[in-house]
């Protein structure tokens, strides 16, 4: 008796486990990300060149910009209502992600200058900007 309760307590452990998991470093029932104030002329769509200079969205593909064919945190920017993977920068390089103003719990607003080729931005320099 005592052995089929605790094999089905195990059993229960494991399903649920896997029902709750997130990405693994997110919390999977996390709040809306904390947005910061917009007072930017952001980039609203890209030119035909594919070059890019002034203000986007930047955050965490996965967790914020509904990137769903990303399985891991990673850095994206989004111009108009599209969200590219950024390449030559990394998500952990502007700070902790996971920190509460981090790039998995919030939209910053970044001074960005480099290319969009192939759906992905080629970064030459990515800055964070502070709330006005």
């Amino acid at each position: 008796m005592f052995t089929n309760f605790l094999r089905s307590l195990i059993f229960i452990s494991i399903v649920t486990s896997g029902v709750y998991a997130g990405c693994g470093g997110c919390a999977p029932r996390k709040p809306k990300p904390v947005a910061q104030t917009v007072n930017y002329d952001l980039i609203e769509k890209v030119n035909k060149n594919g070059n890019i200079e002034g203000y986007v969205l930047a955050s965490c593909g996965m967790c914020n910009f509904n990137m769903e064919d990303r399985n891991d945190c990673s850095l994206a920017i989004k111009i108009g209502e599209t969200a590219y993977d950024v390449k030559g920068t990394g998500i952990d390089d502007h700070g902790d992600s996971h920190a509460k103003d981090g790039f998995c719990n919030a939209v910053r607003v970044a001074e960005v200058t480099g290319k969009i080729n192939k759906d992905k931005f080629y970064s030459k320099s990515l800055v964070l900007q502070q709330s006005k």
